[in-house]
């Protein structure tokens, strides 16, 4: 079963990404929004296994000055978001 997790908050503010990571399956999507680009340059990073599918919405992380390796996190838009949420068996809005 697959998992889209939408990271709205930064670790360096919440605690929702470290939960966040804690339930995570090798299955499941990680999308972040918001704040949430700001997790990219976390420590929590480092305990995600390679497996789950990391995505970002290039807009938001461009407002925030956020720079990204294209191999580590897939850059998505707003549309795209929208049809994950479709593909998914369940969605969680980490916020």
């Amino acid at each position: 079963m697959t998992t889209l997790h939408i990271v709205r908050q930064s670790a360096y503010a919440t605690n929702d990404f470290e939960q966040c990571i804690q339930v995570l399956n090798d299955t499941d999507l990680i999308v972040f929004t918001d704040d949430g680009c700001y997790n990219l340059t976390h420590n929590c990073q480092k305990r995600i296994n390679e497996q789950v599918k990391q995505m970002l919405i290039a807009d938001h992380a461009k407002a925030r000055a956020i720079e990204f390796k294209e191999t580590k996190v897939t850059a998505i838009t707003m549309d795209d978001l929208v049809t994950l949420t479709f593909q998914a068996d369940r969605v969680i809005t980490w916020q």
